[in-house]
């Protein structure tokens, strides 16, 4: 850049050539475009998880004033959700499925699921879950669930000492049920409706309430004593243990006629199920009920053809 402005300089002091004059300029100019640019980039990569999905839910519906009102147009899902902004959606869908899942995250779930014994996976998944304790113990106190709530703090403290951290569910084998509840249930149970649906790069789904939801959680113990290394590790190994364990699921959208029509519908139904005390459709590894979730998809998929 200094070598730029020295030729500037030297053309006003001699004959001006117009010319040469704009070329120099656009060689500053884009010069201060990429020095602007690598500082912007810099301040994106301090962002944390958190942030970046809550502002995604809460900048997206500015995008045009057009999809605003397209929200009082869109008929509303379960749990009051709506989903105003589907051709964006499709979008990062597309992103997300056909491109970051099929070619990065699948084989890597599928050597996993292929080489990591089951018990160890078992522990994977405790010991991320160990984590949420904290949540559901606030949480449960919150719908008035007193004993629930006084479960979730024996759970964790039994397991994260004689169950090595978590990693062994050993209050499950005292009798000691997990109690699962999380804001974004709790919001849902005071009749706050999930909102927009988004699906969001490289994150995966959300809606409105759940984005919400999942920062508050992400302030209680022990989250907010955690460093930012520690919980994109952390992250990131639940979420492979949560993709795991849909690898029976694949072939149900892979076959689907419109992979993301389904992927939303039973997201918010799983969402919703939760609030109504239901029993969630997740990863369904018996024939019995993969074929009774493969009946629910055709339902859903005859109403939209």
């Amino acid at each position: 850049m200094q070598d730029a402005v020295a030729h500037w300089g030297h053309q006003v002091t001699g004959v001006i050539d117009f010319p040469e004059l704009w070329r120099t300029w656009g060689i500053i100019r884009r010069e201060l475009a990429t020095d602007i640019t690598i500082r912007r980039r810099d301040l994106t990569g301090m962002v944390s998880r958190k942030h970046y999905l809550l502002a995604w839910a809460l900048l997206w519906p500015l995008a045009g004033s057009a999809a605003v009102e397209a929200t009082h147009q869109v008929a509303t899902g379960p749990g009051g959700a709506v989903d105003p902004y589907e051709s964006i959606n499709r979008l990062s869908w597309e992103l997300n499925y056909s491109y970051l899942d099929r070619y990065a995250l699948r084989p890597v779930v599928h050597s996993y699921v292929e080489w990591v014994p089951q018990p160890v996976r078992n522990g994977v998944g405790n010991f991320t879950e160990n984590f949420n304790e904290a949540n559901y113990f606030v949480n449960n106190l919150l719908v008035g669930r007193v004993v629930d709530s006084g479960t979730s703090v024996l759970r964790f403290a039994v397991n994260s000492t004689f169950g090595l951290f978590g990693f062994v569910d050993v209050a499950q084998d005292m009798g000691l049920e997990r109690r699962a509840m999380s804001m974004s249930t709790v919001l849902g149970k005071a009749t706050v409706s999930q909102g927009p649906y988004f699906m969001v790069p490289v994150y995966g789904p959300t809606t409105m309430r759940d984005a919400i939801g999942d920062t508050v959680d992400g302030l209680y113990f022990p989250y907010a004593s955690m460093g930012w290394g520690f919980r994109l590790g952390l992250w990131a190994v639940d979420g492979l243990d949560s993709r795991s364990r849909l690898v029976q699921q694949e072939a149900v959208l892979d076959n689907s006629l419109d992979p993301y029509g389904s992927a939303k519908d039973f997201y918010l139904q799983y969402e919703e199920a939760k609030v109504q005390d239901g029993r969630p459709k997740a990863a369904l590894p018996s024939g019995e009920q993969q074929n009774s979730d493969d009946g629910a998809l055709d339902q859903y998929m005859d109403e939209i053809d």
